[in-house]
């Protein structure tokens, strides 16, 4: 498992392809909430995305194995990268018909003229947009800040933002004061921890716990209340 996740990291830190298809599928997941799409929907647009993650991924593979056993120039060499570049436009283009087939339809057409055919998103699905979002900018924020890694330090404070994401989902799905107070301190706490360990800054974290209270709030506070 920890093999694992450090070869997803690999990929994400050094293949700018898969950064942009993480950007990519947090715009779709943020739309799908938006146009208020149905919960088969959404799996759909989650199986497309992974279906492209996981080909972007062994793509990847490819590469790096041919680049050690053919460092100079080979016709065969360039052929196995080209067979594994095929592979990801083959998945790029299905998850393309897919996005399309969830968003070119009347219900979505209704919905961008104003005039909703469809329920409120969900609570849960609103959460799922808000952590992806939340999670794509804290990689790009750790890859573009250019110092430590994607696990540890970085730009953005992972842990804090992630902490007091959840506050606001906790703020708004109940309005017991108590409640909405120990969530408040339980993310000041975690958020004060990773100062604390001298893994980050003050200003990382202030700028993790911004980016999860802006993207909480705009989602819950735009999208939930569509639905009352």
């Amino acid at each position: 498992m920890r093999n694992a996740v450090d070869g997803l990291l690999h990929v994400l830190q050094q293949d700018w392809h898969m950064r942009l298809i993480c950007l990519v599928g947090a715009v779709m997941m943020l739309v799908s909430a938006i146009l208020r799409v149905t919960r088969v929907d959404v799996l759909l647009l989650l199986v497309s995305i992974a279906i492209v993650v996981l080909a972007e991924t062994i793509n990847r593979g490819i590469e790096l194995v041919i680049d050690l056993v053919s460092p100079s120039y080979h016709p065969m060499a360039k052929m196995a990268k080209d067979v594994g570049g095929a592979a990801v436009l083959v998945a790029a283009i299905m998850g393309s018909v897919i996005a399309l087939g969830v968003f070119v339809n009347t219900d979505t057409l209704r919905a961008l003229q104003g005039i909703p055919t469809r329920p409120a998103p969900h609570f849960l699905h609103i959460g799922l947009v808000g952590v992806v979002t939340v999670v794509v900018a804290i990689i790009l924020g750790k890859i573009w800040g250019r110092h430590g890694t994607l696990t540890r330090g970085g730009l953005v404070s992972a842990h804090s933002a992630l902490a007091f994401f959840c506050f606001v989902s906790i703020w708004f799905l109940t309005p017991d004061v108590i409640i909405r107070s120990l969530a408040f301190v339980l993310a000041l706490l975690v958020a004060q921890s990773r100062v604390d360990a001298g893994i980050h800054t003050v200003r990382e974290v202030v700028i993790g716990t911004v980016v999860a209270l802006v993207v909480g709030f705009i989602l819950y506070g735009i999208l939930a209340r569509a639905g009352g």
